[in-house]
Order: structure tokens, then sequence, then C-alpha cells
């Protein structure tokens, strides 16, 4: 399976400054008071298993969960959060 991904560049730059080129994008089972849920995780070192594909894009080593969700085989990754606070934010999954 194909999947078209786009980082913006200032991905790009807080990646670069904060001196790292891996993104690993996970989905995380949480458990509250009556059902279970589906989270998205983001870490910035190798995945653990094999579990995970890879793509390359600019400089950065992006490895995705394969169970994944995606709506069309498309992911954008943009910033969100000001200054100590930002963080990558990931459309096009069915979990957000």
């Amino acid at each position: 399976m194909a999947i078209s991904i786009k980082v913006d560049e200032a991905v790009q730059e807080w990646m670069k400054k904060k001196g790292r080129t891996i993104i690993t994008v996970s989905l995380r089972a949480t458990r509250t008071c009556c059902v279970g849920a589906v989270d998205v995780d983001i870490s910035y070192k190798n995945p653990q298993n094999n579990n995970y594909m890879l793509i390359q894009h600019n400089g950065l080593f992006i490895y995705l969960d394969k169970r994944l969700p995606l709506r069309k085989n498309e992911l954008h990754l943009s910033m969100m959060g000001k200054s100590i606070f930002s963080s990558i934010h990931i459309e096009g999954l069915m979990v957000q």
C-alpha cells in the first residue's frame, strides 16, 4: 500500500532544531472507566518491532504502525501549539 505523505516545513525545522530524524507513529490502546479507546502516539525513536512501515521523506525517517486506520492513504504532518508546547499533529487518520 502506497501512502502519500506531506510534511510541513515547520515540522522539518522543528525536528532539525531538536536534532531528531525519526518520527514513529503508533496506535495506543487506552482504558477508560467503561470502554477501551484507541489513540495515536508519536515518539522520536526507532520502533520496538517490525509492525511498522518506513517512509523516508526529506531526511526524516517516518515509521508508521501498519494498523493505523488511514482515511485515504494520505497523511499530513504539521505543527500544533506554541513554544515549548509545540508538537506534531497528524491529519489523515480515522482516530483523532
